[in-house]
């Protein structure tokens, strides 16, 4: 009847009344009236936000739509809706679930919120413990309930831990009432029962009738808890506080993150550096000691019997390559031949002159040395002779050239030029004559020549020893 609102009213309807009415009674536009004036607008202002507060509350609003007419009579005094006798003994809550039953929050007033309400749950446990007594107990410390005594609502001052307990204690109700009043079928008519089997239905119904009385008194009494508890500064300050805590929390574990991640990433920069640190120590060891990583290594670097997947590929101009080869082994054998020759003439003046005086341990060391030269020799006899070979069929075909056409001419000439230059020690092709005059002055080459004459001459010695055997 505040809002003026049919009561199916919904939510957009009640919020645009409560905006009007709020707007009209509202005390910022009430400073032109009257003194009196102005304090029965405040009044209204207050009646006006607890009737919106009540139906903008699902919870609130079902339960005021269920007590209506009860709340319009003035409570439960006068008996329920189906003609049963409330007991005196139970107090009525239904006037207390609206906010105009209190004046402020002040513990100094009688009508302020905490003083009310302290004497409202007072005398509900009051009227627990004057039913208990009225249906012959006499003994208060079997009370089901008998531990709301220890709580007190307490006032503005009371702590959180005292606020806590008293509603966690009262949010558990439960009454420890029969609700006998609410028996359908009284003593005489269970006693004027036909048979058995009637009184037993009638008492089936007595206590399905209690036990809805029952549930109803505690959904009172949770519904008026709700009802304070929503409404207690007390609880809307330890809420408050405890979001305030929530956000410092959240923060708080933002930051740590954002300080762990800022700490990983500078141990991992600390480990890459440390790690190249190690690295290029450990590369300069590396060269210090002479040593070759095998990724610089080529795989034909080993391979001197042959076989080499590069040497099998067939390339362009390998006629000239050829020729280039030959000839560049040719006069390697032209030395290896003047060599040997000298080293003949040598060793035939020697045995010449000491033929009668020379000691016959040593004689056969000089023959052993000798045979090994003439092993070397004659391989290298075999490439010159091949070398020469080769020659004279060149300069057969310069001294009786055929007639060619000149197109044929200059794509044979293209051909013919070459590509690459080749290493037959180190088993490497070069793309120019440059960087193959550079690796024949490396380090590396003269280790592998050294290598490669030395394997000429183990290969000669079995050879020589081949025959001698």
């Amino acid at each position: 009847m505040i809002l003026s609102i049919p009561p199916t009213a919904d939510a957009a309807t009640i919020k645009k009344a409560h905006r009007q009415l709020a707007l009209r009674h509202h005390p910022d536009k009430t400073l032109s009236l009257t003194p009196e004036e102005r304090e029965q607008s405040a009044c209204e202002f207050k009646l006006i936000q607890a009737a919106y507060e009540c139906l903008s509350d699902p919870v609130e609003r079902r339960w005021y739509d269920e007590h209506r007419e009860m709340i319009l009579r003035g409570g439960l005094s006068g008996g329920g809706g189906d003609g049963t006798t409330t007991p005196s003994f139970l107090f009525d809550v239904v006037p207390y679930q609206y906010a105009g039953c209190y004046d402020g929050y002040s513990d100094d007033t009688p009508h302020g919120f905490y003083s009310i309400y302290q004497s409202v749950f007072q005398q509900i446990f009051q009227g627990e413990k004057d039913g208990y007594v009225s249906e012959g107990n006499i003994d208060y410390e079997s009370m089901s309930n008998g531990h709301l005594e220890e709580v007190s609502f307490g006032n503005s001052k009371s702590s959180w831990g005292e606020v806590s307990s008293f509603y966690s204690a009262w949010e558990c109700f439960t009454s420890c009432l029969s609700f006998a009043w609410a028996d359908e079928y009284l003593l005489d008519d269970l006693k004027g029962a036909p048979n058995r089997r009637i009184r037993r239905l009638m008492e089936e119904e007595n206590k399905k009738k209690r036990k809805a009385a029952k549930r109803e008194r505690i959904d009172e009494i949770y519904a008026l808890v709700r009802f304070v508890k929503r409404r207690d500064p007390r609880v809307i300050q330890q809420r408050e506080w405890m979001v305030q805590e929530q956000v410092k929390k959240e923060e708080e574990k933002r930051r740590e993150a954002v300080r762990r991640k800022e700490e990983i990433a500078v141990a991992k920069e600390e480990w890459m550096a440390e790690a190249e640190r190690t690295i290029r120590e450990q590369e300069a060891a590396d060269l210090d000691a002479g040593r070759i990583r095998l990724a610089d290594l080529d795989s034909d670097d080993d391979d001197y019997g042959g076989g080499g997947a590069k040497r099998g590929r067939k390339k362009k101009g390998g006629k000239r390559r050829k020729g280039k080869k030959n000839r560049n082994r040719g006069n390697l054998e032209d030395d290896s031949n003047e060599d040997d020759d000298n080293n003949n003439h040598d060793d035939g003046t020697m045995q010449e002159g000491t033929e009668s005086s020379m000691d016959p341990s040593k004689e056969t060391l000089i023959n052993d040395t000798i045979d090994m030269d003439d092993g070397i020799a004659a391989v290298a006899s075999d490439a010159a002779i091949s070398n020469e070979t080769n020659k004279d069929s060149d300069e057969t075909s310069i001294e009786n050239p055929q007639p060619i056409d000149d197109a044929s001419s200059i794509e044979e000439s293209e051909e013919e030029e070459p590509d690459s230059w080749r290493c037959e020690c180190c088993r490497k092709d070069f793309k120019s004559e440059k960087q193959f005059d550079n690796h024949v002055k490396s380090k590396k080459h003269k280790e592998m020549l050294k290598k490669y004459e030395r394997k000429l001459q183990r290969e000669a010695v079995a050879d020589l020893l081949d025959d001698l055997g």
